[in-house]
């Protein structure tokens, strides 16, 4: 368990640092004016992620093996939970790619139904209910409310 917990440390701490480094000066534009710039929040988000990732890091380091640790236990991760985590990763990139190319009404409905298909929600009518109305209450209290305009 320690290496999973550090391996999952070195991976999450690299994601952090990529998005702090890479992403968010690639992809956000500093409009020049004297308010908070558009990259405060991501750039927020992404030093907790990376510090948090350097604290599970420290954790699996310093823990002492449990009495029940062993390498001939089966592993932590199979190959069904390796299976999901790459459903999970195309289910979030469809979900980008959607509201790049539809707009966020559209792809907020799509990431609705992968997600709830994700976690095994089978009924077609709750599906299609939460997913017509999540994006609409959120584009209504981000747009009409707080005129926060959305993709």
């Amino acid at each position: 368990m320690r290496a999973l917990d550090g391996a999952a440390a070195a991976l999450i701490g690299a994601f952090g640092l990529a998005t702090l480094f890479l992403f968010i000066p690639g992809t956000i534009e500093d409009p020049g004016m004297d308010d908070l710039s558009p990259a405060f929040m991501p750039q927020i988000v992404a030093i907790l992620l990376t510090g948090l990732a350097a604290l599970l890091g420290l954790r699996s380091l310093l823990r002492r093996p449990a009495a029940g640790d062993s390498a001939e236990e089966k592993p932590a991760l199979t190959r069904r939970h390796a299976g999901f985590v790459l459903l999970a990763a195309l289910w979030l990139a469809a979900s980008f790619a959607v509201v790049a190319l539809a707009g966020y009404l559209a792809g907020g409905a799509a990431a609705v139904v992968g997600a709830m298909l994700l976690m095994r929600i089978r009924r077609p009518l709750t599906i299609v209910a939460t997913a017509v109305a999540a994006p609409l209450v959120l584009w209504a209290v981000f747009w009409q409310l707080l005129t926060i305009p959305l993709p």
